[in-house]
């Protein structure tokens, strides 16, 4: 697609399943080891952690990918361990390609960004296939109303190769529809980042809710405080830029907004779903309410026919 860079692209054939729980790793020394995860060949399956330490990193080398590529069948199981279950909502930057051809989840690539009536907005597009790229940030939304996709904890995966994540990020620039720069980064880890009080980052760094917690929407991007962290395996969005906002002031300080929205686009079927951004928590929530395909807010549920976007489903 256009309007997008990336530090890293590697082509790898993957498609997804999803595991509704948590399941033990076989026993006896795996094939092959690498920080962060481990590849047993008795049963076919990587395993990745995206785990809540502060150590906690994902790093699969030269030696751990050859030995991995060497020993696994054409197609073989990825396994995405993570300390708590899936969000309505989430990011997720992997070491391969994968897929969301499954009820649960769907996967949306942020484009681009630009300001409206509302605001900031992301822009991102549904994929319809398998084109989770290695090493692109996606944003993933987990369809949690549904008994068999909550308490998610292992999101599974079917690949048939890895590539090199010695790298402790990577990036993908979101160009505006406006000024047609490139101030704003979807910036995936591959290693836990905590902002502590004097984080160079802090206050350009924003984060997706998965929760509504206090003014915070879940779906909302918002800025990170002091202590917020990101575990690996995830996204998050940074400002880059020195112009775009900038504010004169004594202090020349950037002036950002506290929470940026997102537009998750789907081509096929022309709806959109509104969400927000929001730091605090790397996650992504949905907005409460009604919109119009302009995403202007009703003030109740439609009456007229037509096309509408509410919590859980489109009315047409």
């Amino acid at each position: 697609m256009n309007n997008k860079v990336l530090s890293t692209a590697i082509i790898v054939v993957v498609s997804s399943l999803i595991s509704s729980a948590w399941a033990a790793r076989p026993e006896g020394d795996p094939t092959c080891s690498f920080v962060g995860g481990a590849f047993f060949k008795s049963n076919n399956t990587l395993y990745l952690e995206s785990i809540n330490d502060e150590n906690a990193k994902v790093e699969v080398d030269n030696v751990a990918a050859n030995c991995i590529n060497n020993n696994a069948n054409s197609n073989f199981k990825v396994i995405v361990e993570r300390s708590t279950a899936l969000a309505a909502n989430s990011t997720i930057t992997l070491p391969v390609n994968y897929q969301s051809a499954n009820e649960c989840v769907d996967l949306y690539e942020p484009l681009s960004y630009g300001k409206d009536e509302n605001g900031m907005w992301i822009s991102a597009e549904k994929h319809d296939i398998a084109d989770g790229t290695a090493h692109r940030p996606m944003l993933m939304i987990t369809d949690i109303s549904k008994d068999e996709c909550q308490g998610i904890k292992e999101i599974e995966f079917t690949a048939t190769g890895v590539s090199v994540s010695t790298q402790t990020s990577v990036e993908l620039t979101l160009k505006s529809e406006v000024s047609n720069q490139g101030d704003w980064l979807m910036r995936g880890s591959y290693s836990f980042i905590r902002w502590d009080k004097d984080h160079a980052d802090l206050g350009t760094v924003y984060g997706y809710a998965a929760k509504n917690k206090g003014e915070v929407k879940a779906g909302q991007f918002t800025k990170v405080g002091a202590g917020a962290f990101v575990p690996p395996l995830r996204a998050y969005l940074i400002y880059k830029g020195d112009k775009a906002l900038q504010k004169s002031t004594e202090s020349d300080a950037v002036e950002l907004p506290e929470t940026i929205g997102v537009k998750l686009i789907d081509k096929n079927n022309g709806t959109t779903r509104l969400a927000r951004w929001n730091m605090a928590t790397g996650e992504i929530v949905k907005v409460n309410g009604w919109f119009d395909l302009k995403g202007r807010k009703l003030n109740s549920k439609p009456q007229n026919k037509g096309m509408f976007i509410g919590n859980t489903k489109v009315q047409k």
